[in-house]
């Protein structure tokens, strides 16, 4: 179907220019995506509220708006074509990604912190004779917010340290080197984790010119962190072989996680962010139930951290990953593994290729359905910090709003659980669908000229197989 440009124009300095519209801002949109993956980390803080409804993704302090547009004027004149003024730059920056913002130290990234501000000045500003005992009332309430952020970080950091304490016994009279039976050490394991940004290659560390327009291959990062050891496993999922993040992604790879890096621990503790469709979700909390009902746990803990306070872990170990991804030359999968792998000194960043992984593949499986059919759905669950399974009663959930809070029970029971701990019953396989014919075509028209090896270029971006002819009657991907 032919689409219909709209022209406009644009008055730059003493020149009367006129644009495509449509052109330009697809590419002002493709540079500020590809410039965030390689710049900006996700808001630690994780409040989507601020981000107008999406993560919001924080961009060096040190750089500004100015400074973006510069780089982008010089790639697309590289390019061969004329950059945008300013002002347009920073209204389809402002309208299309109200979520890319610049980090500043002195803003808060929770919501709710954000809001007492406001009432405070609020209250400050006016002329009412009550505004003190307002700006009290006001006050007392941020404190009591505060407290409970204190407490909760308290807990993460204890459970921490008690993983630590049992790792370190258990260390000096264990091999380690080979996966741990299930269930099998009486020890505690403290576990979270959490997706990164996608990691785009080919990359080169001065990149400017024509990619920063286009879309490169993508790969996936999630990382489990062993917070007791300490340690991450970084699942590197290339595009081809990825799902899709929910929450059948998330309960896959900590099977995974579990069946081959896991301690062996009875009772493990389990930290994530408040991320509903990826893991605060009844499809997670039924797959914990279900491996405390199976014996592969005797007890299992889930805690998440307060909204805008979700700064953990995982965040440094992907920081170190992402600054040395971006001092470095990147063509390949393999080149990706490498930066993984030798982003921390001491070796504690590990990664797990999926491609690769032929001795204990990953599989995707339909935790959701499977698991719904023996338990119901725990109703109100955004309400709720802390759940706890354990080997007494595992079809309890034993749920608290907080950490202090009283224990509320649930039987989630819906039918009678079959299995046992050798799982020779599991959900039905999920088959990623792949890179599509036309985005196979794309990588090699786009992409592949960006990569300077020949055997580089037929890793990352190969002749596909299939004809160029055949895309008339391949939907889009």
């Amino acid at each position: 179907m032919k689409v219909s440009l709209r022209l406009f124009t644009e008055i730059r300095g003493a020149h009367q220019i006129t644009l495509d519209e449509t052109t330009d801002r697809e590419q002002v949109k493709s540079f500020i995506l590809n410039f965030t993956v390689i710049h900006g980390l996700p808001d630690p803080g994780r409040d989507i509220r601020i981000g107008v409804g999406k993560l919001r993704i924080l961009l060096p302090s040190m750089m500004s708006y100015n400074e973006v547009h510069r780089q982008y004027t010089i790639s697309i004149k590289a390019s061969g074509n004329t950059p945008i003024a300013y002002r347009t730059f920073l209204k389809i920056w402002q309208e299309v990604f109200p979520n890319i913002k610049f980090n500043d130290p002195k803003s808060d990234l929770c919501m709710t912190c954000e809001e007492f501000k406001k009432r405070l000045n609020q209250a400050a500003a006016t002329l009412d004779e009550d505004k003190e005992k307002k700006q009290a009332l006001i006050h007392k309430e941020a404190l009591e917010h505060l407290k409970l952020v204190k407490k909760e970080r308290l807990f993460y950091q204890a459970n921490t340290k008690v993983a630590n304490e049992y790792y370190r016994k258990l260390k000096a009279k264990t091999n380690l080197t080979s996966p741990s039976e299930p269930n099998s050490k009486n020890i505690m394991s403290h576990y979270s984790w959490d997706f990164a940004q996608q990691l785009h290659y080919p990359f080169e560390d001065q990149q400017v010119g024509p990619i920063y327009f286009k879309t490169p291959r993508k790969a996936h990062l999630f990382g489990v962190c062993s917070e007791g050891v300490p340690c991450q496993h970084n699942y590197l999922i290339d595009e081809e072989h990825f799902l899709e993040k929910n929450a059948n992604t998330v309960i896959s790879l900590l099977d995974h996680f579990f069946a081959n890096y896991g301690l062996g621990e009875k009772w493990v503790h389990l930290t994530a962010d408040n991320c509903v469709g990826q893991n605060k979700n009844n499809a997670l909390l039924q797959y914990l139930m279900y491996r405390v009902q199976t014996g592969l746990h005797e007890k299992i803990e889930l805690s998440f951290l307060i909204v805008g306070h979700t700064k953990f872990s995982p965040d440094g170990y992907f920081g170190l990953i992402k600054r040395h991804y971006r001092r470095s030359q990147v063509y390949t999968y393999e080149q990706l593994v490498n930066i993984v792998e030798s982003s921390s000194t001491n070796g504690q960043n590990l990664c797990v290729c999926h491609s690769k992984n032929t001795a204990s593949p990953i599989i995707y499986r339909d935790w959701t359905s499977w698991l719904s059919q023996y338990f119901t759905a725990l109703k109100g669950i955004s309400n709720y910090h802390h759940f706890k399974i354990e080997k007494g009663n595992p079809l309890i959930l034993v749920v608290k709003e907080q950490k202090d809070s009283f224990d509320i029970k649930f039987k989630l029971e819906k039918n009678k659980f079959p299995f046992d701990k050798e799982r020779k019953n599991l959900p039905k396989q999920l088959l990623p669908e792949g890179l599509s014919l036309k985005r196979q075509w794309y990588l090699y028209d786009q992409i592949r000229c960006h990569i300077p090896n020949r055997s580089d270029k037929d890793q990352t971006c190969p002749r596909p197989k299939k004809p160029k002819s055949e895309l008339k009657n391949t939907p889009s991907p």
